[in-house]
């Protein structure tokens, strides 16, 4: 399982060892929060391990589980947490171990529409989380509607 700290420190690599003023930039927080992430006075929330996990290149659900494992207050809480960590995590957790230096962000493209004339009315950001979740229990993944 892998940590707030590890995962901000994954980020720092992936973008040239940049200081923490400046992972708090591409993060879009404070340097007061990156702080406390770090002290672990707070830990990621679920928009944020979802940033993270984009800036990373890797799958989102990984992150979110460890975020969660991380924060839970209860046990058995965990330990659930903990064995989907496990379950997701094999190629998710090398990558973040191996991330590159080198690494170059893909150019974004807009994603195309199912309808002409679709309004898309879920924020980008609430889709992304509920993608996340969705593609932790791909038992539902029947019942999605976006």
């Amino acid at each position: 399982m892998k940590t707030t700290v590890e995962f901000l420190d994954a980020v720092k690599a992936k973008n040239g060892g940049i200081s923490d003023y400046a992972l708090a930039k591409v993060l879009g927080v404070t340097q007061q929060t990156v702080s406390r992430y770090r002290t672990k006075k707070d830990y990621l929330g679920d928009a944020m391990a979802i940033r993270v996990a984009e800036l990373l290149e890797i799958d989102s659900a990984f992150v979110l589980a460890c975020s969660h494992a991380e924060r839970a207050k209860g046990e058995a809480e965990k330990a659930a947490w903990v064995a989907m960590v496990e379950k997701l995590g094999g190629l998710a957790a090398s990558v973040v171990l191996g991330v590159s230096l080198f690494a170059a962000p893909a150019p974004a493209q807009a994603a195309p529409s199912a309808q002409a004339g679709t309004i898309c009315i879920m924020s980008i950001r609430r889709k992304r989380i509920v993608e996340a979740m969705l593609s932790s229990f791909p038992a539902l993944l029947p019942f999605r509607s976006i």
